[in-house]
């Protein structure tokens, strides 16, 4: 019973940053809040800096959760610190070319660790997780060319609902994650 309420709990993050990157993701399409800075506009800065840490800070308990090796996790929070560092970056003024370029290294780790998480389900979510990975690391070799932000545009729909599929995931313990959960459950003492 508190293991279930605790996997419930998790989800609600995982749930909530699918939308926040939802959100964000289709701030990209507005260059006046994609491109906002200090200078040009504080406030959408900051809040476009808040929401891009947000997203990330919310993802942390998830990676801890999720079933992938360990190499996968050490990826999946890498890429939390290096977009949440771009994020700050852009907010105090870095040109355009260093705090993408940051980015879009750290969006390698963010694809090893979402295949590497993939891996380990079947389905939708292997394939989205997989597509989505995929999808990520040809944009990173290729965003300096023209139009290439088309080959980033699956992943607007990709990652939000991999994150919620990765949701349900979490929200719904296996078998022996059950079996173990119903031996420490024994031990406790009813209230």
């Amino acid at each position: 019973m508190m293991y279930q309420l605790l996997q419930q709990r998790r989800s609600i993050f995982v749930y909530g940053a699918a939308f926040l990157f939802f959100i964000h993701l289709i701030t990209y399409f507005l260059p006046s809040i994609r491109d906002a800075t200090v200078s040009s506009s504080w406030i959408v800065a900051e809040l476009n800096a808040l929401l891009g840490v947000a997203e990330h800070l919310l993802l942390f308990p998830v990676i801890a959760t999720l079933p992938a090796p360990r190499w996968g996790r050490a990826a999946g929070y890498g890429w939390l610190v290096i977009d949440m560092a771009t994020e700050i970056m852009q907010l105090n003024g870095a040109t355009k070319i260093v705090y993408l370029t940051l980015r879009y290294g750290g969006h390698i780790a963010a694809a090893l660790w979402t295949a590497s998480a993939s891996w380990q389900l079947k389905g939708a979510f292997r394939i989205i997780g997989v597509l989505y990975a995929v999808d990520l690391v040809i944009y990173s070799f290729v965003a300096f060319v023209p139009l290439s932000f088309l080959i980033l545009l699956p992943s607007l729909i990709f990652l939000p609902v991999w994150l919620v599929l990765v949701g349900r995931v979490i929200a719904q313990p296996n078998e022996k994650e059950q079996l173990q959960q119903g031996d420490a459950e024994s031990l406790l003492p009813e209230i």
